[in-house]
């Protein structure tokens, strides 16, 4: 009897952790897909990536030298997105709360985004977090990133 039990909680173990390991991998292949494809695309267009990440369904990367900022959005389009940072004026962490006011208070945030102004005026805007897509527990993580990214691509853009 005791074996028997020991088999079905056994089971039972695999059969509720097997579906969180199939997403987690799932996503893993996902976000390696699209970094290969944005590796793939930027050298095809003749860039070399000094900086990339992969953050929530966005690839993006930087190529100091040409001085561009790449976003990548899925692997299966090959939409890979040029920004100039000599065209870019003015890089700001947005930080969005319930009425669509700037909020400073973490626990009200409801967006966390990267505004790029351009002299062009097609500002663009990078979302790092959204309440409605993302877990409450990666808002600071996202706001981190945000500001790494704001800090880097700063010293790039030619203001």
């Amino acid at each position: 009897m005791d074996t028997a039990s020991t088999l079905m909680g056994l089971g039972l173990l695999i059969l509720f952790i097997a579906p969180v390991g199939y997403l987690v991998y799932n996503q893993s292949h996902k976000e390696k897909k699209r970094a290969k494809k944005m590796a793939f695309l930027a050298s095809k267009k003749g860039y070399n990536l000094d900086e990339t990440e992969n953050t929530h369904g966005l690839s993006i990367g930087l190529d100091k030298t040409a001085g561009k900022f790449l976003l990548l959005r899925s692997a299966e389009k090959a939409d890979l997105q040029e920004i100039d940072l000599k065209d870019l004026m003015k890089i700001e962490i947005v930080k969005i709360d319930e009425d669509e006011k700037n909020t400073q208070a973490l626990d009200k945030i409801r967006e966390i985004s990267l505004l790029l102004k351009s002299k062009s005026n097609e500002d663009k805007r990078l979302i790092f977090y959204a309440e409605e897509e993302d877990p409450v527990t990666e808002k600071n993580n996202r706001l981190d990133r945000a500001i790494k990214w704001q800090k880097t691509l700063q010293k790039y853009c030619k203001s």
